[in-house]
């Protein structure tokens, strides 16, 4: 399937005056957003529109105060052209929303501020020397520490008693999800599971990657969290229920809509925490006075509706433990 970009200018970058970043903080201030996600994704809008309303609770009313060039881009080999053009704009600051526009947005400025509302491991992808002193001009926050892999494949042990055999679906054009295949790989080694890579390039991808991880018999699937995954969460979710293969996933709202069980952050909280970050830039906090921050709550979500349609008993221990169950 084809996919389009689209871009969405709140205020025509064309329309920004020229203006020394000197000016008094009263002035009109700019801010650009560069991110990564289907048009049709409506969960990742929200975060969009919690983080403008963040920003207005800071002082910071779109159209009297700030102004906001947005720019989503479907389409991931578009990425870097937005990038350039974002920072050819001359915002204050920008808001990055994925490892994959952090990366591009850091090769078209090396001095307009940047903060990531969610990013992998900035230390192993090369965008700091610091995780407490940012050393160069990018800050955020990570959606994962070092127990998150290990612990995504426990909770699936733990819910099937055993689990020799396991998948994960991942994309290889994310930077970050390079770095969690290996380290998933480590984590597979260590509790001695067998785990088969399933790459995606595409949406076209995806249904080919189910009947592979079905017909290995693969226990479960982990489907590593991408705009390309979760922009397709309902085609794999329904294709996991479909072929009989519980899924891991890492955010609540994929449990809601269908998946077994989930782990991970609350990616809500780090669309507010960012427009912290912009708001304290704005009034002259430089990025390396901004640490980057690990998740603060991880949050386990558990559909037992699904689990009862795969014949799975889920141990109430486990049901207890979780923050969110759908029954």
């Amino acid at each position: 399937m084809r996919r389009r970009e689209f871009v969405t200018l709140v205020v025509s970058a064309a329309a920004w005056p020229v203006v020394a970043r000197t000016q008094p903080t009263d002035r009109m201030r700019r801010i650009g957003v560069l991110a990564s996600f289907t048009e049709t994704d409506r969960g990742q809008q929200s975060w969009l529109v919690t983080f403008k309303a963040r920003l207005q609770e800071l002082g910071w009313t779109e159209g009297q105060k700030l102004q906001i060039a947005t720019r989503v881009v479907e389409n991931v080999e578009r990425v870097r052209i937005s990038a350039v053009e974002l920072v050819a704009s001359a915002p204050d600051a920008i808001l990055s929303t994925t490892s994959t526009t952090a990366r591009a947005l850091l090769d078209a400025t090396t001095t307009i501020p940047i903060v990531s509302a969610i990013i992998g491991d900035p230390l192993a992808l090369g965008f700091t020397g610091s995780m407490s002193r940012p050393t160069g001009n990018i800050t955020g926050f990570t959606t994962f520490n070092d127990t998150v892999v290990s612990k995504r494949l426990q909770l699936l042990r733990e819910m099937f008693g055993t689990m020799n055999k396991a998948a994960l679906m991942w994309v290889p054009v994310n930077p970050q999800q390079v770095l969690l295949a290996k380290q998933t790989e480590e984590a597979a080694k260590r509790l001695d599971i067998e785990l088969i890579s399933l790459p995606l390039n595409s949406v076209d991808d995806i249904a080919p990657a189910l009947a592979k991880a079905s017909i290995a018999q693969a226990q479960a699937i982990v489907v590593a969290a991408d705009p390309l995954t979760l922009a397709n969460a309902r085609a794999i979710i329904d294709g996991c229920t479909a072929r009989g293969l519980p899924s891991m996933h890492s955010y609540v709202f994929e449990t809601r809509a269908g998946a077994l069980i989930s782990y991970g952050v609350d990616l809500s909280d780090n669309y507010r925490r960012a427009a912290g970050y912009i708001d304290q830039i704005l009034r002259g906090a430089k990025v390396a006075d901004l640490p980057f921050q690990e998740p603060t709550r991880l949050t386990l979500s558990i559909n037992l509706s699904t689990a009862r349609s795969l014949r799975i008993a889920v141990p109430p221990s486990l049901v207890a433990r979780a923050e969110d169950v759908i029954e």
